[in-house]
């Protein structure tokens, strides 16, 4: 009878154990998770190029200083006696007989080759400058998002290590509920032999055996998943399984009640982002004023082509002044008015969530740091509790139900304090990082 209720719960423990045995582990620090992930998380590659495309666009509006130059080469046949008349003036080679009556009106065809080198200089475009300084602060608030998006990818990375010690921590914790679960089976097991307990005692430890295995069972997932994440993070296949170097312990830091919230990288760039708005606004304000622009062109003309028989040339300068565009301009100066209001509210409120978050976890850390101490101290009455326990039913003063229920407490209380030290150690990480204290070196 023994071995019939043993063999169940034994075989799919080892078999699920050997899984676990059969995966290749690999062991990382810390430290050495954080620097994989900076090298190979794609989010971050992401990132970088969109800080590249918000870099290229605040590049293109150099078009607003910098001259443009274009460089032509046009060919044309036509006895049109305008442009034929022109063409002749044009190559240098009019003579006497082309003002003949009969040459004027009816010339024969001629064929031109232009080559022409066209530059154009903005000298006032104060639209397109205000354009240029909103797209500037874009691309910096961009680069502090980036860089806010990878301390708090980093402070994932630290919280998963955690949660890999805690589970691991937690497998060990189940080995050993399970050699304590298979004792008391034993032990009830003899007493049952010899007529001193009923086949419902019996059950119930054998109940006991497989809550102990689907706990563990639930615990080596949880470790699997967890691993895969940080595998994923580091874009590296899943086929290993990530190992702590260091195993779960209690971290406690000195400076939890400094503040650096201001300064922190994602405030700044909402803040940027509303500057880059004010930007546009002035930008649609002064599409109101005129443009001055420069201008030049060389011209080559021949009969033949790619040669420079003939040359002219003319420069100048225009002021234009689109002083009503059907009401464009104003429509466009009142949608930036109603987008810089809506981005100063959001800065607002980003300010206040932010400093919301932060002051909720605080009150998370400091109730994370009472039931870290509470369920220290179940913990060692958990464990006194189950030896007592223990040893009145070795003398056979206490029930079997009572016995089960101790042990189980006992093990539910170690998973509990784990937990609870995890916890603490998470909300301490997280408040530094939601007050600007996190650092982190590349």
């Amino acid at each position: 009878m023994k071995a019939y209720l043993m063999i169940i719960p034994v075989i799919a423990f080892l078999f699920n154990f050997g899984q676990l045995q059969a995966q290749e582990e690999m062991e990382f620090t810390l430290e050495e998770l954080k620097s994989q992930v900076l090298q190979n998380n794609r989010s971050l590659q992401i990132n970088e190029s969109e800080f590249r495309k918000a870099r290229a666009r605040y590049r293109q509006t150099n078009a607003a200083f910098l001259p443009q130059l274009s460089v032509s080469h046009n060919f044309y046949r036509t006895n049109n006696p305008v442009q034929a008349f022109g063409t002749l003036l044009n190559q240098g080679i009019f003579t006497e007989q082309d003002f003949q009556i009969d040459n004027l009106n009816n010339p024969s065809a001629i064929s031109n080759f232009t080559t022409a080198l066209s530059i154009q200089q903005p000298l006032i475009n104060i639209e397109k400058w205000a354009q240029r300084s909103a797209l500037n602060a874009q691309k910096e608030a961009q680069q502090l998002q980036n860089k806010f998006e990878e301390k708090a990818l980093l402070v994932e990375v630290e919280k998963l290590y955690m949660q890999l010690q805690l589970a691991y921590k937690g497998v060990e914790v189940l080995e050993q509920t399970r050699k304590i679960a298979e004792q008391n089976f034993e032990s009830i097991q003899n007493f049952y032999d010899e007529g001193l307990l009923i086949m419902p005692d019996l059950l119930s430890a054998e109940v006991r055996l497989n809550e102990v295995e689907n706990e563990y069972i639930a615990a080596y997932n949880q470790l699997q998943n967890l691993s895969d994440y940080l595998l994923f993070l580091m874009n590296r296949d899943a086929n290993t399984v990530v190992k702590p170097v260091s195993k779960l312990g209690l971290n406690i830091v000195e400076t939890m009640d400094a503040s650096q919230i201001e300064t922190r990288e994602d405030i700044l760039a909402v803040d940027l982002q509303t500057k880059a708005q004010s930007k546009m606004q002035t930008a649609a304000k002064h599409s109101f004023l005129p443009t001055l622009n420069a201008f030049g062109n060389l011209q080559w003309f021949s009969d033949e082509a790619f040669t420079t028989n003939t040359r002219n040339f003319f420069v100048g300068a225009s002021l234009n002044w689109n002083i009503f565009e059907g009401g464009k301009n104003i429509a466009k100066l009142q949608e930036e008015n109603a987008s810089l209001d809506q981005a100063k509210l959001e800065a607002s409120r980003y300010a206040s969530n932010s400093n919301m978050e932060l002051e909720k976890a605080k009150r998370q850390f400091r109730e994370a740091e009472q039931k870290l101490n509470r369920n220290r101290l179940s913990l060692k009455q958990a464990e006194k509790a189950y030896q007592i326990r223990k040893d009145r039913f070795g003398e056979g003063l206490e029930r079997t139900t009572d016995l089960l229920r101790a042990e189980q407490l006992q093990s539910s209380m170690r998973l509990a304090y784990n937990q609870s030290i995890f916890e603490f150690n998470y909300a301490q990480l997280y408040i530094q990082f939601l007050a600007n204290t996190y650092t982190y070196e590349k």
